[in-house]
Parts: C-alpha cells; sequence; structure tokens
C-alpha cells in the first residue's frame, strides 16, 4: 500500500514537536519556581511594610502609639462622635518631677521608668483605650464611648495604680493627669488644649491629682455600667414616684451632687466645695425626713427599716465628705458615693419599693 506523501510530511512536522516537550516541561517548572518565589518575596515584603508601618506609628521605646497615631485614632473617633453621638474622652498624663529622675539616675534610668510606667498604663486600661507617648514624660489616653465622668474615675484608678507601685528605676513615682470630653462641635486643637489646661492645673494644685476640665457635658452613655451612666445624676421623668413633694426633692438631690462634683472635678476652693458639701448635706437630711413622714402616711410596711437606710446613708455620706475634706478620700470614691450608693442602689431601687403606696395614696385622694 502506497502511503499518502502529505501524512509523512505530517509526521515529520511532528517529531520536532514531540522533541521539544522535555524542555517545555522545564520551562513550565521554572515559571512554577519563580512564581514561588515571586510569591515568598511578596509575603516578606508584605510583612516588613507591617513591620514598617508599625515603627512608624508606635513609639521605639515604650511601645505605644506615638502622636501620628493617635490623632489618626482621634479623627476616627470623633466621626463617630459627630454620625453616633458616642461621648469620647482624652487623659493627658505627665509624670511628676521626671527631670529629677534623670538627673539623679541618669537618662538610662528615664528610659526604663518610662517603659514602666507606659506598662503599668496599658495593665490598668480598658480593651477599648488607647495609650500614646506625647512626647517626653507625657501621655495620652484616647476613651471612646466613655463619659466625663468615668474618665475621670479611669483616671483616678490609673494615678493610684502609680502612686502604689515600686519602680525599680526610680522607686515612689506619682502623675498628674487632666481628663476632657469632646464637647458637640469642638475639634482636636482645643479638646486637647482644656485636657492639657487641666493637667496644669493639677500640677499647679500640688501634683499627684486629677483635674477634669472645666466644661462638664452633663451626659449619660447607654454603653456603660449602671453606676456610670448615673454618675453624671441626669433626671429623667421615669424616675417620678408620683408624689410632688418626693420628686422635688429627688430632683434637689440630683443638682447637689451635681454641684458637688462640679465643684470637686474643677478643682475649686476648698470653701466652695465645702458650701456644695453642706447643701447636700442638709438637703438629704431634710429630703429623709419629708420622705420618712410621707410613706408611714402612705402605709408603706417597711417605712421603719427605710427610715434605717436613711440614717447609714447620711452617716456614710457625711463621713465620706469629712475624709475627703482631710485628703483620705479621693475623686472616684466620691464619684462611687454618689452615683450607686445614692443614685442607683437608694433613689433608683430601694425608694422604688413605696412607690406603689403613693400611687393608691393618689388614686383614692384623687376618688
Amino acid at each position: 500500500m502506497m502511503r499518502d506523501p502529505s501524512s509523512a510530511v505530517d509526521s515529520a512536522q511532528e517529531r520536532p514537536i514531540r522533541a521539544c516537550r522535555v524542555p517545555d516541561c522545564e520551562l513550565a517548572a521554572d515559571l512554577r519556581r519563580s512564581l514561588d518565589l515571586l510569591r515568598q518575596e511578596n509575603g516578606e515584603l508584605q510583612v516588613a511594610l507591617a513591620e514598617l508601618d508599625r515603627l512608624a506609628s508606635t513609639d521605639k521605646l515604650t511601645g505605644a502609639w506615638n502622636r501620628r497615631s493617635l490623632e489618626e485614632a482621634v479623627e476616627n473617633e470623633m466621626d463617630r462622635l459627630r454620625r453616633y453621638d458616642h461621648p469620647l474622652c482624652v487623659l493627658i498624663l505627665d509624670i511628676d518631677f521626671f527631670k529629677r529622675v534623670n538627673d539623679r539616675f541618669g537618662h538610662a534610668a528615664g528610659d526604663q521608668l518610662l517603659i514602666d510606667v507606659a506598662e503599668q498604663i496599658r495593665s490598668t486600661l480598658r480593651a477599648t483605650d488607647s495609650l500614646a507617648r506625647w512626647g517626653g514624660e507625657e501621655f495620652a489616653v484616647l476613651c471612646p464611648n466613655t463619659t466625663l465622668a468615668t474618665a475621670a474615675i479611669l483616671a483616678e484608678r490609673l494615678r493610684k495604680r502609680i502612686a502604689s507601685t515600686r519602680f525599680p528605676a526610680a522607686e515612689e513615682i506619682t502623675v498628674s493627669i487632666g481628663v476632657a470630653e469632646c464637647l458637640p462641635g469642638e475639634t482636636w486643637a482645643p479638646w486637647f488644649h482644656r485636657a492639657d489646661a487641666a493637667l496644669y492645673r493639677a500640677k499647679a494644685l500640688g501634683r499627684n491629682r486629677v483635674q477634669v476640665a472645666a466644661e462638664m457635658p452633663m451626659r449619660a452613655a447607654p454603653a456603660e455600667t449602671v453606676s456610670a451612666n448615673f454618675v453624671q445624676l441626669v433626671w429623667h421623668k421615669a424616675y417620678a414616684s408620683g408624689d410632688e413633694v418626693v420628686d422635688r426633692e429627688h430632683k434637689k438631690l440630683f443638682r447637689d451632687a451635681n454641684d458637688l462634683l462640679a465643684a470637686v472635678l474643677s478643682g475649686r476652693p476648698a470653701d466652695e466645695i465645702d458650701a456644695a458639701a453642706n447643701a447636700l448635706l442638709g438637703d438629704m437630711a431634710q429630703h429623709f425626713q419629708d420622705e420618712e413622714s410621707i410613706i408611714a402616711a402612705a402605709g408603706y410596711p417597711d417605712a421603719a427599716k427605710h427610715a434605717t437606710i436613711h440614717r447609714t446613708l447620711a452617716d456614710d455620706a457625711g463621713a465620706l465628705i469629712e475624709r475627703f475634706r482631710c485628703g483620705k478620700a479621693d475623686a472616684g470614691e466620691m464619684f462611687q458615693f454618689l452615683a450607686h450608693d445614692m443614685v442607683a442602689m437608694h433613689l433608683l431601687n430601694a425608694d422604688r419599693g413605696f412607690f406603689p403606696y403613693l400611687e393608691n395614696r393618689c388614686a383614692t385622694t384623687a376618688n
């Protein structure tokens, strides 16, 4: 049988192609190796870029954010404030007499102290708070979704933590702290300035203390705890008992407590703080007397027990104010008593036990 000449040509043309298959496989393998290498190098590049970004955003000595990172975070949080009305606070913290540490023990000891103080601050903050080194011995703490009163409590906790810690580099160290809440429509510069001014007021008053910016937005943040929600003592109509005298006097106690808190946090003179404290104690005693008469007349079966609670609360208030006057109690304890003991536990909890009796009395009177 004769073969088709074209088939011979085809076969001849196929042979060189078959001969190139091995080099083709080698080429594919080379390409794969090159691709793997590129992927590896890209991964290493991404790691390197991430490390560069970390170095660019953190303070080399303490590992806290640097100023650039803080300002970027502030911008984001202020946007949340504008959009969702989430409260936002900043703490400015300065190590007292830091220059003495450098002068006495050397700059290496000063650097170690900064590292140790930063670690103490970090261990005290909440998960949502952010620490930054603002410069030198000054730190800033950004507190999202935090009201002024809660930030002041946090600042006092930080102050006590630092004061009670013995640092290897310099033993006893204290800090002064300024606190400010971002006001509606406020920008970063004036907000920071108010916190910084509060810090310098703390320094001027003797150091080792917390001072709050004079402007106190009286607000409550729904995401915070019950005691923190009411630490500003904001009256709501849902708290009303239905009795005109009781409700009027409750509102008066709210105002008295706010006046006392403002005097304490703003660093007002001792005579002003004493006047606010005396007003609160006087109105509290009058209210307890009036309330006890009202609930007894309404037939409240636990009236005697409630009177005992009143005496305990009045004694605790008087003792706390006296300890504060002597420097043995701090602003944090004052917050705790007014927010938790007086408001959350008594006015908004224990007092509710007699509300139905007042309502029944009102209904009977109306009929």
